[in-house]
């Protein structure tokens, strides 16, 4: 059977679309997502417009951009969750209205207000809600071209991104103001029943390039908080005892848990992307951190059911849930699912109580160790001889391979793909990696910031515009759409994207973006090199 065979047939073994946040939805859920983003976008109207007249509410700004950051995972929420933040949202929107009403009153001057408004009140059901959402869905379509629904869509995730990444960092207790009112006004923007293509484009290169602005910022807070970082081996073998799962994004959640928990007896395991603190400074200085839970592919579902203790989801997690872990789940997030419970102004003592009545792990069991980080000083160093080499032309080509998506097809096509790997070509490669000497892994846990950080470094020294540069995209996620934008727009000429399955991204959007950006799928790893080298891809 050929590589060819086994990756087409095998492209659509995803794991946890959801977490990646471009799922294709139900219509129940799709509908209420709907009539969420029609309120959160009245409502950045009427944020603009007090704001004209002076007036400012910093509490506003959190709720939105925790509410666009929550949609990220929205095929996580049963309909029930879902309807919940849409009343939020209608409570807002009221609340922004009343306040906007009031304040024209006071000054004398006559309120402007949006015509379109959904017929709903703190009475409508959730069948009647999903009816609303359903009418709003209608009337886009009818009101907007093929092209123009599509190119709304890339917007809404590259608007998801940003969002997300502005909750990051907010997690280092800072925030970007001028985004956030870029955020505001892109809401606003579709507020409109038919924007211009142009003005979409225009607004989805704007703000993948603050998305980036973002990520870097993110890495640099994150290295200073956490006192650097350095190459390490990670443990993924268990201990004889009690233990804690910290799962998710947030890295203070897991400080936290880590402080709480050092003299009790009880062990820390991390999973999913906080497998990056390992290599950070500050976490060597906790023993009872004991290492990373789970196999490779990062499956929630089979981790949390073989866990035998207590599992945080912290702030802004992004997994798929079971919902049968009662009594063992807990989350801060924003959003609680089912079956978890809540913990409230950071209390983790029934988490840590519900770990000590836990089994725990009744002995240890031994796993290989992985190699995680990197060391700045020694990679930009390499970074400098790579780019010698590309300056002599001994490299031609180099690629750069994204961040690990888990899946046994990627796997499949980037062993074909180094087995084929000529010696005057080189790899710089966020997951998969080769024993050649011309493949360099980077291992950084998945955590996108660090690698735009890194990348950034490199492509300060070597032009990103050269037709040596070949970048291969390994996931479907929001931030993968926003990285392939800013890349596009800032001159690079070589992308591949792997395939998305229907039940990742609409099909229809997903060719209007590789139709815009010139996106070339991944197909047979031999066959994408022989084109690359005839220089006939992306450009």
């Amino acid at each position: 059977m050929s590589s060819n065979f086994e990756y087409q047939n095998n492209y659509t073994d995803t794991n946890e679309c959801t977490s990646r946040g471009a799922c294709s939805i139900s219509p129940a859920i799709s509908a209420l997502q709907e009539l969420a983003l029609e309120f959160l976008q009245h409502t950045a109207y009427y944020i603009l417009k007090l704001e004209e007249l002076g007036a400012k509410n910093n509490k506003i700004k959190y709720e939105i951009i925790n509410t666009l950051s929550s949609l990220v995972s929205v095929n996580e929420f049963s309909d029930k969750q879902l309807y919940s933040i849409v009343m939020n949202e209608y409570f807002l929107l009221e609340d922004t209205k009343k306040n906007y009403k009031k304040l024209c009153k006071k000054e004398q001057i006559l309120s402007k207000d949006l015509k379109s408004v959904p017929e709903f009140n703190s009475e409508t059901t959730i069948s009647q809600a999903i009816s609303i959402g359903e009418k709003i869905i209608r009337e886009k379509y009818q009101k907007r071209s093929s092209s123009q629904k599509n190119y709304t869509e890339i917007l809404l995730i590259i608007l998801k991104s940003v969002s997300l990444n502005l909750t990051k960092l907010n997690d280092f207790k800072e925030f970007d103001d001028i985004i956030y009112h870029e955020i505001l006004k892109t809401l606003d923007m579709l507020n409109a029943n038919r924007i211009p293509v142009i003005e979409i484009k225009q607004k989805i290169n704007s703000l993948a390039s603050l998305d980036n602005k973002l990520q870097l910022k993110i890495s640099e807070l994150l290295l200073s908080a956490f006192e650097g970082i350095d190459k390490v081996m990670v443990s993924h073998s268990t201990t004889k005892g009690k233990a804690i799962l910290v799962s998710g994004n947030n890295f203070f959640d897991l400080l936290s848990i880590l402080d709480e928990t050092k003299d009790k007896d009880i062990d820390v395991y991390t999973h999913s992307n906080l497998l990056i603190v390992h290599a950070l400074n500050r976490f060597h200085q906790y023993k009872h951190l004991k290492g990373h839970y789970g196999d490779q592919s990062e499956n929630c579902i089979l981790d949390f059911a073989t866990f035998p203790g207590s599992i945080l989801l912290t702030k802004n997690s992004r997994s798929n849930r079971e919902y049968f872990y009662r009594g063992r789940l807990f989350s801060n997030d924003y959003i609680v699912p089912n079956g978890v419970i809540k913990i409230e102004n950071n209390d983790y003592s029934e988490l840590i109580q519900a770990a000590l009545n836990a089994k725990g792990f009744s002995k240890g069991k031994t796993k290989d160790d992985t190699p995680l980080g990197f060391n700045e000083n020694e990679l930009f160093k390499t970074f400098d001889r790579i780019i010698e080499k590309l300056n002599r032309r001994e490299i031609k080509k180099l690629y750069i391979i994204g961040i690990d998506a888990h899946l046994e097809a990627q796997k499949i096509y980037f062993k074909e793909f180094f087995k084929n790997l000529s010696d005057d070509e080189f790899v710089i490669s966020f997951s998969y990696e080769s024993k050649k000497d011309n493949v360099l892994t980077l291992n950084i846990g998945n955590y996108i910031p660090l690698a735009s950080r890194v990348l950034n470094k490199l492509f300060e020294k070597y032009p990103l515009k050269s037709d040596n540069i070949v970048f291969f995209f390994t996931t479907c996620d929001v931030m993968t759409i926003s990285s392939i934008v800013l890349l596009r727009e800032t001159g690079a000429k070589n992308l591949f994207m792997a395939h998305c399955s229907p039940t990742i991204i609409n099909p229809s959007v997903l060719d209007t973006f590789k139709s815009e950006y010139h996106i070339l799928s991944t197909t047979d790893a031999p066959d994408d090199l022989t084109l690359i080298r005839k220089n006939k891809s992306s450009q």
